[in-house]
């Protein structure tokens, strides 16, 4: 199983105590994306194609039920904007693709719910051609409908050593975003992905009033905004392979060996840090063999050694009953079955 890149891109940012026994970080690992996109793309362009076009009658609809429903005029066009921004983000913070945003390509769509007609291959290979892609992908349809809700509950504080009983309210708000789109292989003349994706983005605030706590909401055109800037990250980590933060710990305390150990590990010196926990894997002290094997598993998994980790782990469960182990053998159960996916997306 070839992991190299996984090695090369295993990061670790700052340390803080789990526990007083158990010392807690941050690691960075790339997580596969859920669709398979083909090894010959390897640029993508991306474009918003979920405007109406002038004459076709929506663009009057669409200001209707925005005057019908509250919604400000033209938000969700400012709001899909804000959706391709945060797509080509995502791809941008992606080692799998290159990506590039036509500039002033105007494709004009629906502006509704609905699908329209495909592109003609014609028409996508050109496109392709002339901004050096492999494939186009386009929003299609976008929408968003906001709700809000309004709750309350009594809450007491002491205060002068007296209990204060008051009505602390609670205003929500939760922004829905359907967001449509294809990905369109030229090559191929294949549409790889057609689908839309609902996002839900909201937003709890607490008040003394029911007015206070509406008004510590963010404006709902800012909360549209950054509700289809989020639909558009979800979208990248669909398609390609990203990183993200997870939470690791491992044990300080056991011997002062173990406590040497950690300056070893707070050094990023893994390597030097387990050839001192490996001295204490078949302990005496079970408590102590538990430990050090857990924190093999975690050494093995910061290098990149998934396989190896894993029969740390149950090691340390098998043996020695660490409950800790339990939980870890599923997550590098989990990494050894991404680590697969992820050959498979970045090695092709």
């Amino acid at each position: 199983m070839k992991k190299n890149y996984i090695i090369l891109f295993t990061l670790i940012l700052g340390t803080g105590f789990f526990s007083c026994k158990t010392k807690s970080l941050s690691v960075k690992v790339l997580k596969p994306a859920e669709i398979f996109i083909p090894a010959h793309i390897k640029t993508l362009a991306v474009a918003n194609r979920s405007l109406p076009a002038k004459g076709n009658g929506n663009q009057f609809r669409n200001v209707v039920e925005g005057i019908l429903s509250g919604e400000e005029l033209f938000l969700d066009r400012e709001a899909s904007e804000r959706a391709i921004s945060g797509l080509v983000n995502g791809l941008q913070n992606s080692p799998r693709f290159n990506v590039t945003v036509p500039d002033g390509l105007n494709l004009k769509g629906t502006g509704t719910a609905t699908f329209p007609a495909p592109l003609n291959w014609q028409k996508i290979s050109q496109i392709c051609n002339n901004y050096s892609a492999d494939a186009l992908i386009l929003l299609e349809t976008f929408d968003s409908n906001t709700s809000r809700h309004f709750d309350s509950h009594q809450k007491t504080v002491k205060k002068d050593n007296k209990d204060i009983t008051y009505t602390e309210y609670i205003a929500s708000i939760d922004i829905a975003v359907n967001a449509g789109w294809r990905i369109y292989d030229p090559v191929n003349h294949k549409i790889i992905d057609q689908n839309i994706y609902v996002d839900h983005k909201g937003w709890d605030k607490k008040g003394r009033t029911k007015t206070e706590a509406e008004n510590n909401l963010p404006k709902q055109a800012d909360a549209v905004k950054e509700a289809g800037y989020y639909a558009g990250k979800r979208y990248a980590r669909r398609i390609s392979p990203t990183w993200i933060w997870v939470s690791r710990h491992y044990y300080i305390k056991g011997n002062d060996d173990f406590k040497n150990a950690k300056y070893k590990a707070d050094a990023k010196l893994w390597e030097d840090a387990a050839d001192i926990w490996k001295q204490y894997v078949n302990d005496p002290d079970y408590k102590i063999a538990g430990r050090a094997c857990y924190n093999m598993a975690l050494a093995s998994e910061i290098l990149g050694k998934f396989d190896i980790a894993l029969d740390w782990a149950q090691k340390a469960y098998a043996d020695y009953h660490l409950k800790d182990a339990k939980s870890y053998i599923n997550i590098l159960e989990n990494r050894i079955r991404d680590a697969e996916r992820l050959d498979r997306q970045m090695n092709n």
